[in-house]
């Protein structure tokens, strides 16, 4: 049985059982635990943490796609909790911008946008090509549909469906399958 080590620099701290591909870039003040997985064409910022078991930057799964490694880039001071995955690009690239918070087996697809301050809670799918606009928020299981905008502080709820047909406004509530319209996602004080 391999017994885990830390490798501790000014730089990062990397555990001896993860898998950093030498052709990542990758910043510093970040944390890459045990069982995770970067791949080459991944570029990190600053002070990012990736638990367990996550994978960054595998093959897309698109057909054609699947043999090829593309690119992620990762801002700076995101959490990424245990077995989260986000898939290479394919003819363009996936991002995920900073402040993001990204908790235990939520996907990003390839090519997809993540902007600043967003959460995908636990088990959330983002399709390919697919932008997440800011303060965004997606409750437990919830899943967007390939090629879609979902518009700035927004709240996904938990198992809700956004399909294409879904007409999205920045502000507003979601919740059902098919994602309804059930309120503002504005606090007024």
């Amino acid at each position: 049985m391999e017994t885990e080590e830390i490798y501790e620099s000014i730089e990062n701290k990397i555990s001896s059982l993860a898998i950093v591909h030498p052709n990542s870039i990758i910043g510093v003040g970040n944390t890459i635990c045990e069982g995770v997985i970067i791949r080459e064409g991944v570029q990190i910022g600053d002070n990012n943490y990736f638990g367990p078991y996550c994978i960054i930057g595998d093959t897309p799964e698109k057909i054609g796609y699947f043999e090829t490694f593309g690119k992620v880039i990762i801002g700076s001071n995101n959490r990424f909790t245990k077995q989260v995955t986000i898939d290479s690009g394919t003819n363009d690239v996936t991002i995920v911008k900073s402040n993001v918070t990204m908790l235990k087996n939520a996907h990003v697809g390839h090519d997809a946008k993540i902007e600043n301050g967003v959460i995908l809670s636990c088990n959330v799918c983002i399709g390919g090509h697919t932008v997440v606009k800011l303060n965004s928020n997606f409750g437990l299981g919830a899943v967007a549909h390939q090629r879609l905008i979902i518009p700035s502080n927004c709240m996904i709820g938990m198992n809700s469906t956004v399909t294409k047909k879904t007409v999205l406004q920045s502000g507003r509530k979601y919740a059902g399958s098919p994602a309804r319209d059930i309120g503002s996602n504005i606090c007024v004080e």
